[in-house]
């Protein structure tokens, strides 16, 4: 199905066309889990000296503490307050096959409006956010930054994309990991129909790097249960060329055995990439992942 037919935000599960925008979703999304909760412990807005952290490859000469090299004869940066707060990556997967949706909003769809979502709430506690949008390559990039009006170029950048052309995000997450300047979070919004080993081996480099690859794994629920019920003519999304027309009655179990070997192949590759892993399907709440983040984000600042 197409992903023109599916333009509505999801909240709780149901689609709200009345909405409309993703800032109005995104915004009574996160709203609804912030009220009530303290303030971040991130302070940021400032810059005050925090505290030094070894050199790595790749950081800024302009920040060694050249002071406490002369005593120590080791090179160290100057990590100030607002530099202590994290950094995301937002990278959507936009190729065709994100524009598949039946029962439900499409994949594509699905990620714009959680990605909205996390944007607001990285924003709200002072976090730096940005955005890539690619299928083979970098569709459009938005640099991190932290000021509450830089949600308004991300809703814009979201909002624009349109599914289509095929999935490589491998190399699209090196080129990205190229242009942070400073680790942070990066999390990967796709449904991972590309080469497994190449993707799982750029999460791997991400982490290497001192990143925190983050992949949510988006389905539709079709996909997972393969429920169709009479003869179908199935269509590659990202190449049109490609279709045929089947029984599912007859394939419907080998199908399930490979998305479960698929699935299982992807979870196991993210723990030995050092990549959090979180499957999604399209009719789950966009606030139950809202949530996760949260709670992951909490265990985070109580362990330091």
């Amino acid at each position: 199905m197409s992903e023109n037919r599916t333009q509505a935000g999801i909240v709780d599960g149901q689609v709200l066309g009345e909405i409309g925008h993703l800032d109005v979703v995104a915004t009574r999304i996160v709203e609804g889990y912030l009220a009530g909760m303290h303030r971040s412990p991130f302070k940021g807005g400032c810059v005050e000296f925090a505290e030094h952290r070894p050199y790595s490859p790749g950081d800024e000469v302009r920040l060694i503490d050249w002071r406490l090299f002369a005593r120590s004869d080791r090179y160290h940066i100057k990590q100030f307050e607002e530099e202590t707060n994290l950094q995301a990556m937002l990278v959507v997967d936009g190729s065709g096959s994100m524009g598949f949706g039946m029962e439900t909003v499409s994949k594509l769809r699905y990620a714009q409006v959680l990605a909205a979502s996390l944007s607001r709430l990285l924003l709200h506690q002072r976090d730096a956010v940005g955005l890539a949008v690619a299928d083979e390559r970098v569709r459009s990039f938005v640099p991190p930054r932290a000021h509450p009006g830089h949600f308004r170029a991300l809703v814009e950048n979201l909002e624009n994309v349109r599914a289509g052309g095929r999935t490589s995000l491998a190399g699209v997450l090196r080129d990205v990991g190229k242009r942070l300047r400073r680790r942070g979070l990066v999390l990967v919004l796709t449904d991972a129909f590309e080469d497994e080993d190449a993707l799982l081996d750029s999460l791997r480099l991400l982490s290497v790097r001192g990143h925190e690859p983050w992949l949510v794994h988006v389905m539709a629920p079709e996909e997972l249960s393969f429920s169709f019920k009479s003869w179908s003519r199935f269509e590659c999304l990202e190449a049109p060329e490609w279709r045929m027309d089947l029984d599912p009655a007859m394939i419907r179990k080998r199908y399930l055995e490979r998305v479960r070997a698929f699935l299982d192949r992807l979870q196991s590759g993210c723990a030995q990439a050092k990549c959090d892993y979180t499957p999604v399907v399209t009719h789950q709440p966009i606030g139950q992942m809202i949530g996760y983040y949260l709670s992951r984000r909490m265990a985070r600042v109580k362990s330091r």
